[in-house]
C-alpha cells in the first residue's frame, strides 16, 4: 500500500492542504481564508491570527481532504510551510500566549529603525532590519506587552508540528527571517538576540528532519493520522514551493508570481550579492545558499482594477488571447498615484494600452532582478513561473517577451503546499509527475 502524505501552506490570505498519494500524486487540495482577528478582538489589532483558531481551521481541512480522498488510509507524515515572519509566545506547555502579530504589519518601524541603527548585519544575516523582521517585532513585543521570563516562542507555520508532536521547535528557513540570524555559520548570532530582546528560542531544524509524532487529538480520533504519524519540519514558503521545481531541475530560477513576485535561485559560489537582495539557506540542500529579491507585484496592478462590462481591466487583460505592447508607453509601475491618474483620464483604448504598458514595466523589472540575481552568483538556469498570476496565458506570453526567455509554467495550484508533502517524505521524483508547460512569446 501506498504512502500518504499531507502538506500546510500557511499563507497570508489563504491557508491551503494537499494530499499526496506516494504513487498517485495530489490526490485532494483544500483551501480557505487564513482565520484573522476583527477589528474588536480584545488587545489585538486587525489582521492578528488566534493560532489555536488556525490549528483547528487546519485540523478541518485535513480530515475533510482525508475522508474524501483517502480511503481510510492513516497520513504517514505532515509537514507546513508558510509566512515567514509571524509567530507567537508560548507556555512551558506550548499553549500560546499570545496572539499572532502578521508579518505586514509596521507597528514595529521605530524598533526596525532602532535595530538597524545599532547594528548593521544584513551581509551575515541576508536582510536588513525592517518593521516586518520577526526581530523587530520580538522587540515590540518586549515593550509593549508584557512577556513572561519563561515565554518561548513559535513561528506560526510551525505551530501545528508543535502542538500536534509537544515539541518547540524552528523551521530553518524562518530562523533566517528573522534577520538575527547567520547564514553562513548556520546559527543565531547572541548578540542580534539580545539587541532584539528575543524570547527563548526552540531548536533550529532543516527541511525534512522530523520533529516527533502524532499525540492522541483530532486528527488521531479522526482515523487521519495515528501514533505513528510522522510531523516533520518545513519551512518558509517561498523555498519551499522552489523546492519543487529544483527537484525538476536543481538550476532552476522560480519566479513566485503572487501577492508579490519574489524570484528566487540558489548557488553554491561564495559571490557577494548585490544590494537589495535577500539571503537565505537552501530546503534540499545543506551546502547551497538561496538568494532572491521580491518587488510588490498586485500593489502595482492594483490601479488596473477598473469596472468594465466584463468584470474589470485587468482580468479583462489576462483573460484576452493577447496582450498589445507594441504602442504601450512608458510608465513607472511604483508610482500608483501616477498609474491611477493616467487611467482616470484615459478613454477606453487609451487605457487598454496603459494597463498594457504596466505589465511591460513590471516584466522589465524582473528583468533587472534576473540580472541582480545572476551578478550575485545565481546560474542561468530555467525560469519557473508559479503562482496565481501565471495562470494567464496572455501575460506569459507577455513577460516571456520582455524576457526574451521561454518560461516553464508549473501547473499545481498550491506548490508550497506540495513543496511540503514531498518533504514531509512523498517520493521525490513524484515531482516530475506534474504538467509543466513551456510558454514563449
Amino acid at each position: 500500500m501506498s504512502g500518504l502524505y499531507c502538506g500546510v501552506d500557511v499563507g497570508s490570505t489563504n491557508i491551503k492542504v494537499v494530499l499526496v498519494d506516494e504513487a498517485a500524486g495530489v490526490i485532494a487540495r483544500r483551501r480557505r481564508p487564513t482565520p484573522r482577528l476583527g477589528r474588536d478582538a480584545p488587545n489585538a489589532r486587525a489582521g492578528e491570527a488566534d493560532p489555536l483558531v488556525l490549528l483547528r481551521a487546519l485540523e478541518d481541512m485535513i480530515i475533510d481532504a482525508w475522508q474524501d480522498a483517502a480511503g481510510g488510509r492513516p497520513i504517514s507524515a505532515i509537514a507546513a510551510a508558510g509566512v515567514g515572519e509571524d509567530g507567537c509566545l508560548v507556555d512551558a506547555a506550548l499553549r500560546p500566549l499570545s496572539t499572532v502579530i502578521p508579518w505586514f504589519d509596521d507597528r514595529a518601524a521605530a524598533e526596525a529603525d532602532e535595530l538597524a541603527a545599532g547594528h548593521d548585519c544584513a551581509d551575515v544575516t541576508g536582510l536588513a532590519f525592517e518593521p516586518t523582521r520577526t526581530a523587530a517585532k520580538w522587540l515590540w513585543i518586549a515593550r509593549h506587552r508584557p512577556v513572561p521570563e519563561a515565554a518561548g516562542w513559535i513561528a506560526l507555520t510551525d505551530f501545528p508540528a508543535a502542538s500536534w508532536s509537544g515539541r518547540a521547535f524552528l523551521s530553518e528557513t524562518l530562523a533566517a527571517r528573522t534577520a538575527c540570524y547567520d547564514i553562513a555559520a548556520r546559527a543565531f548570532r547572541d548578540d542580534l538576540l539580545a539587541a532584539a530582546r528575543a524570547p527563548a528560542l526552540p531548536p533550529v531544524l532543516p527541511a525534512g528532519e522530523t520533529v516527533g509524532i502524532m499525540r492522541p487529538g483530532r486528527l488521531t480520533e479522526a482515523g487521519a493520522a495515528t501514533a505513528a504519524t510522522r510531523l516533520v519540519a518545513g519551512g518558509h514558503d517561498h523555498p519551499v514551493a522552489a523546492s519543487v521545481a529544483h527537484r525538476l531541475d536543481p538550476a532552476a530560477i522560480v519566479d513566485s508570481l503572487g501577492t508579490a513576485e519574489l524570484v528566487y535561485g540558489e548557488t553554491d559560489r561564495s559571490v557577494p550579492p548585490r544590494p537589495d537582495i535577500v539571503r537565505s539557506v537552501s530546503v534540499l540542500r545543506r551546502g547551497r545558499e538561496a538568494r532572491f529579491k521580491v518587488f510588490e507585484f498586485a500593489a502595482a496592478l492594483a490601479p488596473l482594477r477598473i469596472a468594465t462590462p466584463t468584470g474589470d481591466l485587468l482580468s479583462d487583460l489576462f483573460a484576452a488571447a493577447e496582450i498589445p505592447v507594441d504602442t504601450a508607453p512608458a510608465i513607472d509601475p511604483t508610482d500608483h498615484a501616477a498609474v491611477a491618474a493616467a487611467l482616470a483620464s484615459a478613454d477606453e483604448r487609451g487605457a487598454r494600452r496603459i494597463a498594457a504598458a504596466v505589465l511591460v514595466a513590471c516584466a522589465r523589472i524582473t528583468a533587472g532582478i534576473l540580472d541582480d540575481l545572476a551578478a550575485s552568483g545565481v546560474g542561468d538556469g530555467p525560469l519557473f513561473a508559479t503562482g496565481g498570476w501565471s495562470r494567464s496565458d496572455a501575460l506569459m506570453r507577455l513577460r516571456a517577451d520582455v524576457l526574451g526567455r521561454p518560461i516553464r509554467r508549473i501547473d499545481e495550484p498550491e506548490l508550497a503546499a506540495l513543496g511540503a508533502a514531498l518533504i514531509a517524505g512523498a517520493r521525490p521524483d513524484l515531482a516530475r509527475m506534474l504538467k509543466v508547460g513551456e510558454i514563449v512569446a
